[in-house]
């Protein structure tokens, strides 16, 4: 009943599009969708072509983008649609839902790229990208992402960077100083920005007090990324600059690779403490209800200011202004620790695609452009954010982060984002690194989401929890399960998609 009547929602909507005349369109030249002439006749006048276009953030700078779009191009109409509701793998079902009406937006952002393929949402862009000579400046590490057999089903919009958000204030107060064969830290206490693997183990351990008998005094060493240390994702790429994030390498997994055993050993080894190394805690903590029995253990630790770091991603961002605002604290942005070949910063990236029903593709990949790696649309979308940091700094208020970067090395944007995130102690580090950057496969690669139901499966024998009961002893063995299962469900889709 409810699928039936967001459909009907869907339809009222558009036509109250086409009530309003957005229905009445001309295409442009598809050749070049910034020339609005009319392909079989140069002369005559060109009507306003209609677009839509829909993601899950924020609305009203999406409306700002869009009107500063329309402005650059007075030919092309754009309205915003708000009725896909949810984020991430809800929008993307209601996008699923939005198409099988019709509906669908002309460009839309998407949690799961293989998703909206397998389900017939997305166009092929390639000829627009490969054309475009914007795309020449985007990062190869991120530009081969959302490409199929020779096909571009989506663009890559965004990076999101992962780093270790560190308590400052934590660590002034600790006083640690450098410990020969342990780790390193500066003058003023913190760890050195070119930290390896083991300082930042061995640093998380100096740093925690456990001290449940005074909770007060309670500090953790580190929290993990969504539930566990994410060591076999990211240390080996930064060992071996030949592989990609999790060790892809453009063709196949490579679990059984020293590199990765090594990281996966010391994932199981620290994710078994409960010592307050991570913030994973002994049963002794819980009530025979499994409710917790000391409160300065719950929450969010880098937002209580319980945790020394955390393994975040930059979307978190607004915490540092929070807990400085309601604890006093500082939060730093550190680099993810560096490995025998420096350091590669792991991202993850969002994507946007083309509605495969679109009318007008050359327009939809236009603005798909401007509202994701474009340089124009990053241009604008850093005038309206300068006017926001303006406004607020005027009103007294703190100013946000930029929580999400460009893709590409665009000469003049990188220092205007720059200025956006002044005051992240360390971020620079990361940032002088990014044309490096190695994304994340979660959103993009077929399969790999399959991979880690698996994983997860309390059926599977090889599964994470047994793999944490076996021990580092038994990661040899599951290395080789893990390594062709993940192939075997990637190269088969991968091998397919875009072929159909």
């Amino acid at each position: 009943m409810k699928k039936i009547l967001s459909i009907f929602m869907l339809v009222l909507f558009v036509f109250g599009l086409v009530a309003c005349g957005n229905g009445d369109t001309t295409p442009t030249n598809p050749t070049n969708p910034t020339n609005p002439t009319n392909p079989t006749n140069p002369t005559d006048p060109v009507q306003t072509i209609a677009l839509t276009y829909a993601d899950w953030g924020d609305q009203e700078l999406n409306q700002l983008m869009i009107d500063a779009f329309m402005e650059k191009y007075p030919h092309i109409n754009v309205t915003l649609r708000t009725d896909i509701l949810g984020a991430g793998a809800e929008f993307t079902g209601n996008l699923v839902t939005a198409a099988q009406a019709g509906l669908l937006p002309d460009v839309f952002a998407t949690d799961n790229v293989p998703t909206v393929i397998n389900a017939g949402l997305t166009l092929d862009v390639a000829e627009y990208w490969d054309a475009d000579p914007d795309t020449q400046l985007v990062y190869d590490n991120a530009a081969f992402t959302g490409v199929y057999n020779g096909k571009r089903y989506a663009v890559p919009s965004f990076q999101f960077l992962k780093g270790i958000m560190i308590n400052l204030s934590i660590f002034e107060n600790a006083n640690l100083t450098t410990v020969a064969g342990k780790y390193r830290t500066d003058v003023n206490g913190y760890p050195t920005k070119d930290w390896t693997f083991s300082e930042f183990i061995e640093i998380a351990k100096a740093i925690k007090n456990f001290d449940l008998q005074n909770p007060e005094n309670i500090i953790l060493g580190f929290d993990t990324w969504y539930g566990s240390p994410d060591f076999q994702q990211v240390w080996p790429m930064m060992n071996n600059a030949n592989v990609q994030y999790d060790t892809w390498d453009g063709e196949q997994f490579n679990y059984t690779s020293a590199d990765w055993i090594a990281a996966m050993q010391k994932k199981v080894e620290i994710h078994q403490l409960v010592d307050g190394t991570t913030t994973r805690l002994p049963a002794s903590v819980f009530d025979e209800n499994g409710v917790l029995t000391i409160p300065e253990l719950g929450g969010y630790h880098i937002q209580t200011g319980r945790g020394a770091m955390d393994i975040e991603g930059s979307w978190q961002f607004w915490v540092i202004n929070d807990v400085e605002e309601n604890l006093g604290q500082k939060i730093g942005f550190w680099p993810y620790p560096s490995g025998s070949e420096g350091l590669f910063p792991p991202t993850i990236l969002d994507y946007q695609a083309v509605s495969a029903q679109t009318a007008h593709p050359a327009e939809a990949y236009l603005l798909a452009k401007w509202m994701t790696f474009g340089r124009e649309g990053w241009e604008a979308r850093l005038d309206i954010l300068e006017a926001r940091r303006e406004e607020a700094i005027a009103n007294g208020e703190t100013p946000q982060f930029l929580d999400r970067f460009p893709i590409a090395d665009y000469p003049g944007v990188w220092d205007r984002v720059a200025n956006l995130v002044d005051g992240i102690e360390g971020i620079e580090y990361t940032l002088d690194r990014i044309s490096q950057a190695k994304p994340d496969l979660d959103k993009w690669l077929p399969g790999y989401k399959d991979f880690w139901a698996w994983v997860n499966d309390p059926e599977n024998p090889y599964n994470w929890e047994n793999l944490v009961t076996a021990g580092p002893t038994a990661v040899a063995e599951y290395a080789v399960q893990w390594e062709n299962k993940a192939n075997e469900l990637v190269q088969a889709l991968l091998a397919s998609m875009g072929n159909e």
